[in-house]
Order: structure tokens, then C-alpha cells, then sequence
């Protein structure tokens, strides 16, 4: 017993070493292919005065920034590549071939294996999602600052509401709704805070039930206007001229990436409560709960395919038969979640269903 002891931990530490290595030279390939793209678009950049200018060093720990999300988005990836690397090894070694002779089931050796990856996925659950979404926050307020924000007339969705800023004469505008309809074009429950261009004193709040967008104007409806001073006037309709196209009014909802893996169930029921679709979002959440599992499907994958045969020999078909797999797997699970995300298939088995294939797979192809 002690021996078999000995074993799961020699090997489970060859596969882990391959897995980092593997995990290294993936994040080094992606954050020179980050750099790159930022430089292109730094480039397409010159001569516009109104963007800060990014600088080597800037675009480097941009680059940076994204380098713990990108740990998350290829741990699956490493642990496919990482794990056929070794068990080749193990096949060339015969470790296999001796352990099964000793009376160690492929089960025993996997075990531990499957452990050890599955924790891997909870940290990075845990706590590299944590870290990645507040370097995320980092990254777009970079990049807005260096390359501009891609649709200035979007509202922006947070747990208070929907948020815009506008223009109207002298004055800057601050819109905040509780409820939108894109369809028609209204807006509920509003708050407007009106500033001064020139000084940027505060010079009133409006209270409206409700509102819409017509020609270049915000047509607000029950307003009750108070001033600086507190007075209070009525209205029953009101008007500001803004810049504002509205067949382009759309909503703006944090990035799934951008959201702390515990804050997500409270921020799905407000998506809900305001009428917003919350589809990518729960899929997503989805996603990031399956990680460890589909860690550890790539595994079995793997296992089931390298480890089948007796020949120390390096068999390309087979190689080349677990990399097709472990990739069409993650891929059609792209493809699945992009149906969840068009509502064709339900939420729940866009998230779990790729995953949960995987891992049945490999279980069906080790046992079999």
C-alpha cells in the first residue's frame, strides 16, 4: 500500500510538471499575441489628439493585465496538451504497463490525478476569477483611455439601473431609469442631474415617470423639478434637445468577466427584476462553475486514448485522435453556449451540457 503510495505521487507530480510547462508557453504565446494587437491598434491611433497616447510601457501592462484571465480561459487547453505530453512519456517508460502488472488499475493511478486537477479548477474558481475580474476592470478603463469607448450612446446597466450622460446647451446631463424599453424607445422611473459646462455646478434634478426619445429630444412626462435651492416645480411635460440618435439606443451590461464569481446570482436577479435578457450572463456563470469538471474531462479524454495501447512507440493517429477530441469538445461547447446565448436551447444545458458530455465520456471510454 505504501509503495502504490509512492507511485500516485510520482506520477501525479510528472503529469503536474508537464501541465505547468505546458500552461507557461501558452499564457508567454497568448501575451505576445495580446502585445501585438495592442501595438496594431496603438498605431491606428496616431494623430487622434483627444486619446491619451500609450506608451511601450503602457501597452505592456495592458498586455499584463490580462494574463490571469487568460490562465482561466486555458487551463482546460494545458491540461489536454500537458497530460497527452506524459502519458506518451509514461508509454515510452512502460509505467503503465508496470503499474497494471503490480495490480493498479488505471482507475487507482487516475484517481489522485483527477483530484489534484480538480482542485486546480476550484482555485481557479476561487480565487483567480476574483483577481481576473478586478484586472479586467483595469484593462477597459485602459483602454478607453487610450483607444475610446465603442459606443458612447449605450446605457450602462448596474445593480441601480440604466446610466447615461448627454449633452443639452449649456448643461450636462446625467439620465438614470429604473426600467427601459428598447422597443418603444421609453424610459421609467427617471432621475435626471443637471449640470453646468462651464463651472460643473449642480443646478437641478428632475423626477419623471416617465420618458422617450423623439428627434434629437428627451420628452419627459409627470416631472417634478427641484432646483439647487430646493425649490420644487411641477411639470406635466418637459423637454431637453440632446444629441442622441435614438434608433441606436441599446443597453450596456457588464461583461460576464467583469463580475465576481459570488456577486453573480445577485446580479442576475437584478438583470431580471429590470426586464433585461440575462442569458449569457447565467450561461456563463454556468461555465465558470464547470471549470474543475471539464479540467478533469480533458483528462480522461486523454487517458482513454494514450494509455490504451502497449506499444512504447509514439503513435501520431493517436496523438493527433485525443487533440482533435479535447478540442472539438471545448468548441462545440462554444458552439452550445452561442445557441444558449441566442435562447435556442435552455440556459441550464447550454452551461452543464458540454461539459457534462466530456466528463461522461471519458468515463464511459476509462471503464470500458
Amino acid at each position: 500500500m505504501i509503495n502504490h503510495i509512492i507511485l500516485y505521487k510520482y506520477l501525479t507530480k510528472d503529469l503536474l510538471k508537464f501541465f505547468i510547462m505546458t500552461l507557461f508557453f501558452l499564457i508567454i504565446l497568448i501575451f505576445f499575441i495580446d502585445l501585438i494587437e495592442l501595438f496594431r491598434r496603438s498605431s491606428n491611433k496616431v494623430g487622434v489628439n483627444y486619446l491619451n497616447k500609450a506608451s511601450f510601457v503602457d501597452l505592456i501592462g495592458m498586455a499584463s493585465l490580462k494574463i490571469f484571465g487568460n490562465v482561466q480561459k486555458v487551463l482546460p487547453f494545458a491540461a489536454l496538451i500537458g497530460s497527452i505530453a506524459c502519458f506518451n512519456q509514461w508509454r515510452k517508460k512502460n509505467y503503465y504497463v508496470i503499474s497494471k502488472s503490480s495490480g493498479v488499475s488505471l482507475w487507482q493511478i487516475l484517481s489522485p490525478i483527477l483530484i489534484s486537477f480538480f482542485l486546480i479548477g476550484l482555485f481557479s474558481v476561487i480565487i483567480i476569477n476574483p483577481f481576473s475580474t478586478v484586472l479586467n476592470k483595469k484593462y477597459e478603463n485602459l483602454q478607453t483611455s487610450f483607444f475610446g469607448k465603442s459606443n458612447p450612446q449605450e446605457f450602462s446597466f448596474d445593480t441601480k439601473g440604466f446610466w447615461i450622460k448627454q449633452t443639452s446647451k449649456e448643461n450636462y446631463l446625467i439620465i438614470n431609469a429604473n426600467k427601459i424599453d428598447e422597443k418603444t424607445k421609453s424610459l421609467f422611473a427617471i432621475n435626471i442631474f443637471e449640470y453646468n459646462k462651464k463651472n460643473k455646478m449642480f443646478q437641478k434634478k428632475l423626477i419623471a415617470k416617465k420618458g422617450s426619445f423623439a428627434q434629437q429630444k428627451l420628452l419627459l412626462y409627470d416631472v417634478n423639478s427641484i432646483d439647487k435651492n430646493s425649490k420644487v416645480t411641477n411639470f406635466k411635460e418637459y423637454s431637453y434637445s440632446i444629441k442622441f440618435d435614438s434608433s441606436q439606443l441599446s443597453v450596456a451590461t457588464k461583461r460576464p468577466d467583469k463580475i465576481f464569481i459570488l456577486d453573480f446570482p445577485y446580479y442576475l436577479i437584478k438583470m431580471k427584476s429590470y426586464g433585461l435578457n440575462i442569458s449569457k450572463h447565467l450561461i456563463y456563470f454556468f461555465k465558470l462553475i464547470c471549470q474543475p469538471f471539464l479540467i478533469i474531462s480533458m483528462i480522461l479524454l486523454s487517458a482513454s486514448l494514450m494509455l490504451r495501447s502497449n506499444e512504447r512507440k509514439v503513435e501520431v493517429g493517436i496523438v493527433s485522435l485525443s487533440l482533435v477530441l479535447g478540442f472539438s469538445l471545448y468548441f462545440i461547447g462554444d458552439f452550445i453556449f452561442a445557441l444558449g446565448f441566442s435562447e435556442k436551447i435552455p440556459p441550464l444545458l447550454a452551461g452543464f451540457g458540454p461539459t457534462l458530455i466530456g466528463l461522461f465520456s471519458g468515463c464511459y471510454l476509462i471503464s470500458d
